[in-house]
């Protein structure tokens, strides 16, 4: 019984070897439990009892906007923002993707590094709980330079990584409710088109990281996968009042 389980195990990583899925979580964290809830999803709809061997992580560049490249790791080393700690590879940096050198996001502490890109460290403790085998290959993207992606998936095509792709992104900003919401309805359908059009693309993603959007919405279509919703919100709908200026949306969604 014993060979016959670990058989039937190993056949199911070899299938799934190369398999390639793709999702979009917010770092926007009003309501945490929705995130959780989400990764639990992803967790049983993609894998049952196994992990992706790595996880991509795409975030917005917030703190350096006018930075026109993608960045990654210089080395693979443990990141911490306060309590939230995990290793991240420098994988990527063979792949023609600038590693910090100037420690402007990754900065030294002690033997580690610390980083404030809550769109990085924000999906620590949920990735330690859902995937913590998993290794976490960071990028650090523009948020609008769309000539940045091309290169980059020139270089990931054709991997044959068993890998999550994830976008972490919120979407619509300062706006009331009833703005935010066509905004959002309007980036959900181009999220579902299979056809992408740069500038088009960017016309009509109402995000604050069109490119992480394309990136990861480029991937999938090589994949022909389809971007499903699972989720919308905005902290006009989690506290039940208009915040007009200070909402902000969340758009939960993977592919299949």
């Amino acid at each position: 019984i014993w060979l016959l389980t670990t058989w039937m195990v190993i056949r199911l990583k070899w299938n799934k070897k190369s398999e390639q899925n793709f999702a979009i979580i917010p770092h926007f964290m009003l309501d945490s439990e929705k995130v959780d809830k989400f990764y639990d999803y992803l967790k049983n709809e993609y894998y049952n009892g196994w992990e992706p061997e790595k996880i991509i992580l795409i975030s917005p560049n917030h703190f350096h906007t006018q930075t026109k490249e993608m960045l990654t790791m210089c080395k693979s080393t443990d990141v911490s923002y306060n309590s939230n700690t995990r290793k991240l590879s420098s994988e990527l940096s063979n792949f023609w993707i600038k590693c910090d050198k100037n420690e402007k996001i990754f900065e030294p502490r002690w033997d580690s590094l610390k980083t404030n890109e809550h769109g990085i460290w924000e999906h620590f403790q949920w990735i330690n709980k859902y995937f913590p085998d998993s290794e976490v290959l960071p990028i650090i993207s523009p948020c609008f330079q769309l000539s940045a992606v091309e290169n980059l998936l020139t270089n990931l095509k054709g991997l044959n990584w068993n890998i999550l792709v994830i976008a972490s992104v919120d979407f619509a900003h300062y706006q009331n409710e009833q703005q935010t919401l066509q905004h959002d309805q309007k980036s959900i359908e181009t999220l579902k088109s299979m056809t992408l059009n740069q500038s088009e693309f960017v016309d009509w993603i109402d995000a604050d990281c069109p490119v992480c959007l394309y990136l990861l919405q480029t991937l999938a279509n090589q994949n022909w996968k389809n971007a499903e919703l699972r989720y919308r919100d905005s902290s006009s709908t989690i506290l039940n009042q208009d915040m007009w200026e200070e909402n902000t949306s969340r758009i939960f969604m993977w592919y299949k």
